[in-house]
């Protein structure tokens, strides 16, 4: 359960809003249908329900509309986590509910709390996610907004369940389901079903348990809830194994399968074809075991495809986000020059207003000033949510891909073994072709392990910037490129920096190398890692074809951008240094203050 919705036939209203969006003007009321449009989409097809909102957030902008522009974003914020981009998903939500206390505007700030816990909900952050709910809640109960405080107690509910503690997690559930049938929203009304009969399973109470699956599907028929469905009928099978019944567990799963399909909801079909392929497992049913194995890889497989549509629709949308806080600070600039205006006007006032009325200005320019100091604090606090959750998302993929895919494979090579083994293979061409098939799926185990493992380098975490940093350049020895890199280093072999600013000149680094390896065509690379109590300096030099100074390198690629927002986030200088055919040298100056290794890291190091 996330938003709360009216019971409608998902393919009429679909097609209402598109004859209706297709008649309309460009004005306030395409707005809001492309902003319903863009709800319908996102439960059979969140990446067409991105495109929509941001339809309606540039018409929005246009028109002067902040409302708007704020349910937008709200709207685009649901559709990016529904990809699973919960980093852009967070950023949107933060930017929403900051328009939203800006224009005053109680129902944007309810919605914005809510669906910034369910973001750090779906990521494992349960007492986070609580604590946004709760602040949801209260300004609901304030507002006396029934329609908003009925989806949000549901996921209180679901928060209460995965920390292990099934009796709030019923009480805030059973509230939430009975709000759900006051306010007729079918939508929180089906995902709160769901949600008691996990309760039910949790605490013991099988029978329970059943019928409130068996309620979720009965109630979902019609509706564009897909995931609700899919997992009530995969609930189904864990209690029917759970009671012996190996058959009738078979068929739940099998319809588990069929209502993921169905809807297109591709975590679905992953679980259900997971748990089918351990269900033949067990029955000893090795050849429709490694079928659904098959398909869970290849559902997982487009699960990433998915994400990485996401990730290309993010990069324009924050661009588009960048743009709107350039214009901001555009706004204060402007603003500040007007204040500076004012203040002189006041100077020449001063001889005839009186000390009073100086004393009164002063007053008045200190608050501002510590507004705007605030204001450049929750900013700073802002940018430092976003990486960690940055870091946190590259933590969970990396993990996905290691114990998800990564078992699948090795799962599926396990099975051809044992099935090369009972074929007892005697031409020549099929034992190659088994070995072929073999050795791919050990390329691939490899293939997941090294994108894993650059994703979150263990070296990072275990033992600081200098050994990840050696760790990278030595896997760049072991290509085919045979690139020579040396790795010099002064100033951080007893000291460990703050793992927030590790990570990020750890992909300051990464970025740097990897634009050698891409466009310099360079023999040799040398990375120097210098550090001082007052500052840390990174030199990347190479010996490649180089370029002109007033040419920016790779024509300015989002890498380079990145480095030089992070090196500015930073408070640092960037400085480069390159001529045609005589190599290119980047450094990096920051300021830091440097943090002591303790001493259990040190002996685990």
């Amino acid at each position: 359960m996330v938003l709360s919705a009216r019971a409608l036939p998902a393919g009429s209203r679909a097609d209402s809003l598109q004859r209706l969006l297709s008649a309309s003007r460009p004005d306030t009321s395409r707005v809001q249908l492309l902003i319903e449009m863009a709800w319908e989409r996102t439960d059979d097809n969140p990446l067409v329900g991105v495109e929509y909102g941001q339809r309606g957030l540039r018409l929005a902008r246009r028109l002067q509309y902040p409302v708007g522009e704020c349910r937008a974003l709200l709207m685009l914020g649901w559709a990016f986590m529904r990809t699973g981009n919960y980093t852009t998903a967070i950023q949107t939500q933060v930017q929403a509910r900051r328009l939203a206390e800006s224009i005053g505007y109680a129902g944007g700030i309810i919605h914005a709390d809510n669906a910034l816990g369910y973001a750090h909900l779906e990521q494992g952050s349960q007492r986070l996610s609580l604590r946004y709910f709760r602040r949801a809640i209260a300004l609901a109960e304030k507002q006396h907004n029934v329609v908003l405080l009925t989806p949000i107690l549901g996921n209180i509910g679901r928060a209460h369940l995965e920390l292990g503690q099934p009796d709030s997690a019923w009480y805030f559930t059973w509230r939430g389901y009975q709000l759900d049938l006051q306010q007729h929203d079918m939508h929180s009304e089906i995902g709160d079903l769901s949600i008691l009969g996990d309760i039910a399973a949790r605490r013991q109470q099988p029978n329970q348990a059943q019928y409130f699956y068996q309620q979720t599907i009965v109630r979902a028929v019609g509706m564009p809830v897909s995931y609700a469905t899919s997992r009530a009928y995969l609930g189904l099978a864990r209690l029917a194994r759970a009671q012996q019944q190996p058959a009738v567990a078979l068929r739940y799963a099998q319809q588990a399968l069929a209502a993921g399909q169905a809807g297109s909801y591709a975590k679905g079909v992953f679980e259900a074809s997971d748990y089918l392929a351990d269900l033949y497992a067990t029955q000893g049913n090795s050849t429709d075991a490694y079928r659904f194995l098959r398909a869970a890889a290849a559902t997982r497989d487009s699960l990433f495809s998915r994400a990485r549509m996401s990730q290309v629709q993010a990069l324009s949308f924050s661009e588009e986000l960048h743009q709107q806080e350039l214009a901001e600070q555009g706004e204060r600039a402007a603003a500040q020059r007007r204040q500076n205006m004012l203040l002189l006007a006041l100077a020449g006032l001063v001889g005839t207003a009186g000390f009073g009325y100086l004393l009164i200005s002063r007053r008045h320019l200190r608050r501002e000033v510590e507004f705007v100091q605030e204001r450049q604090r929750l900013e700073r606090r802002y940018s430092e949510d976003i990486l960690d959750a940055e870091q946190k998302e590259r933590r969970r993929v990396g993990a996905d891909l290691h114990d998800s895919v990564g078992q699948l494979l090795s799962a599926a090579k396990m099975t051809l073994s044992a099935l090369q083994h009972q074929l007892r293979l005697t031409e020549i061409a099929h034992k190659d072709l088994f070995a072929n098939t073999l050795e791919m799926l050990d390329e691939a185990v490899r293939e997941v392990r090294s994108i894993s493992h650059k994703l979150v380098p263990n070296a990072l975490t275990r033992h600081g910037l200098a050994k990840a940093v050696g760790s990278l350049l030595g896997r760049l020895t072991l290509a085919p490129s045979c690139l020579q890199a040396r790795l010099e280093v002064a100033g951080l072999e007893e000291q460990r920096l703050d793992s927030t600013l590790e990570n990020i000149l750890f992909r300051m680094v990464q970025e740097l190398v990897h634009n050698v390896t891409k466009h310099a065509q360079a023999s040799e690379i040398t990375v120097q890692l210098l550090a001082t109590p007052q500052q840390v300096r990174i030199v990347v030099a190479d010996n490649g074809q180089g370029f002109r100074q007033q040419q920016s390198p790779v024509a300015a690629g989002i890498g380079l951008r990145n480095v030089e927002s992070r090196v500015a986030y930073l408070n640092g200088q960037l400085q480069i240094t390159s001529a045609p055919g005589q190599g290119t040298s980047v450094v990096l100056d920051i300021p830091l203050r440097p943090v002591p290794m303790p001493a259990a890291a040190s002996s685990r190091a």
